[in-house]
């Protein structure tokens, strides 16, 4: 097979990208990627093999890019330099473009590591080039089925790609499926595990699709002594086949949990540490425990991991706020019915006044089997609010779901004026919430350039 030398190989790589940008069709996510693995197969390996530091790579279901995000501003302030898809184009051509863009045409990257999120289905072939140190898996619920299948399969393509490796391991220790994991480890690769310990929180309005919640060995159902969301809690199986690991890294205190974000108290090798992290939902406590696990297992002083989580913001799109005039409007990501749920738990069911507008695409990003909608808890939204707007290519299954659902609603599929409709219904000094699949929440986020500033990400 071609195998060109580093300097014509980045070269044309990068002009790809150069010219992608120019022709205003983006910046070139995975182009340069796909060029480069044609002309010399091995680059990515060639150019991680510099680092330092290694590869991180954080995958599962939800909480990816969020997770991602918090890792790096922990590792920048320990004196890291992180080399990371800030874009969330996770993808394997995604990652190899990012290498690409940080390198020079020699070849070198001024970084000391990479942090990458990948996708479920790509971590075989990313864990195979780049053989990462460190793995973190987040969760894993049911998310794009016409990709992935349902989670066994999933869980089995997780295990395949930590297997290449002699990856340390970071698990979540209240997911059956990603718990089980650490069979998949390698040698002396160390399994650090994560979770809630018997915390007080409040009870959950919601009661969501448990996903997973059935016994990994012997395929008995799960009992479960608590539950935080989904199939998330303490668990065990009847016939002592499996049951959950006592996680290293565990919230033993929820101080305070609000929409702007929760104060809980976690052990890191059976020391207590207060923190606060200002984005809000269990969903995102889990995000802040991960990656409290994984700095402190590359050496970040948990002080340090305690600042930066405190001065978090969110991810583009990831609950992102956006001010317009005096309206506060919220940009929730929507995927799956338990992240949806979340969604609707945390922000929209206790204002029952604010507007609601939600935009569903089936592009190829977000999976075009949206079947999951039929998933959601749509019914808790019923009582007394404005009908919800709803937009996007498929606009029309999410009226049918809320119809069915007996929610009021109004159908405009095209979205500039569904946007302006939605910000004429949020009163002055009020709020207001999008609900947005992932490639609708990116053409949501480009309409608000008209009414706001809107931090852009570039690919």
């Amino acid at each position: 097979m071609l195998k060109l030398p580093l300097l014509p190989t980045l070269g044309a790589a990068k002009l790809a990208a150069g010219l992608s940008r120019l022709s205003g069709r983006g910046g070139g996510a995975a182009l340069p990627g796909l060029i480069a693995e044609r002309l010399r197969p091995t680059l990515a390996a060639d150019l991680v093999a510099q680092l330092p530091k290694g590869v991180v790579v954080v995958t599962g279901t939800n909480g990816k890019t969020t997770t991602t995000k918090l890792i790096a501003e922990a590792l920048t302030a320990a004196g890291e330099v992180v080399l990371t898809n800030r874009s969330g184009s996770n993808l394997r051509r995604g990652i190899w473009s990012s290498l690409i863009k940080a390198s020079s045409l020699t070849g070198r990257i001024d970084a000391t590591v990479a942090l990458f999120e990948v996708d479920e289905a790509s971590l075989r072939r990313v864990a195979a080039e780049l053989a990462p140190q460190h793995v973190v898996v987040l969760n894993l619920f049911r998310d794009q089925l016409d990709r992935y299948g349902e989670l066994t399969s999933t869980a089995a393509l997780l295990a395949e790609g930590i297997s290449m490796t002699e990856a340390d391991l970071y698990l979540n220790a209240d997911d059956p499926l990603v718990a089980s994991l650490a069979t998949a480890r390698r040698g002396a690769a160390r399994v650090t595990h994560f979770g809630m310990g018997d915390v007080d929180v409040e009870a959950a309005t919601i009661e969501s699709v448990a996903d997973s919640d059935h016994c990994p060995v012997c395929g008995s159902r799960l009992q479960f002594s608590r539950l935080f969301y989904s199939h998330l809690g303490h668990y065990r199986c009847p016939t002592g086949d499996f049951e959950r690991p006592a996680p290293d890294v565990v919230v033993t205190r929820v101080r305070e949990a609000t929409k702007t974000g929760t104060a809980f108290t976690a052990e890191v090798d059976g020391q207590a540490h207060e923190l606060e992290l200002p984005l809000a939902g269990t969903y995102n406590l889990y995000n802040g425990l991960a990656a409290l696990a994984l700095a402190s297992g590359l050496g970040v002083d948990v002080e340090t991991v305690r600042t930066t989580l405190g001065a978090a913001r969110a991810a583009f799109g990831r609950v992102e706020r956006f001010e317009v005039g005096d309206r506060t409007v919220y940009l929730l990501l929507v995927k799956n019915p338990a992240g949806f749920a979340q969604c609707l738990e945390t922000f929209v069911l206790e204002d029952v006044q604010a507007p609601v507008l939600m935009v569903i695409n089936d592009r190829h990003a977000d999976g075009r089997d949206i079947s999951w909608l039929w998933d959601v808890p749509l019914e808790h939204l019923a009582s007394g609010r404005p009908p919800v707007l709803t937009s996007g290519v498929r606009a029309t299954d999410m009226s049918l779901r809320l119809k069915y659902a007996g929610v009021a609603f109004d159908q405009q599929p095209a979205l500039t004026p569904a946007v302006r409709a939605f910000l004429d219904q949020v009163p002055d000094g009020g709020t207001g919430y999008v609900l947005a699949s992932y490639t609708a929440m990116l053409e949501v986020r480009a309409e608000f350039t008209r009414f706001t500033d809107v931090e852009k990400v570039e690919s």
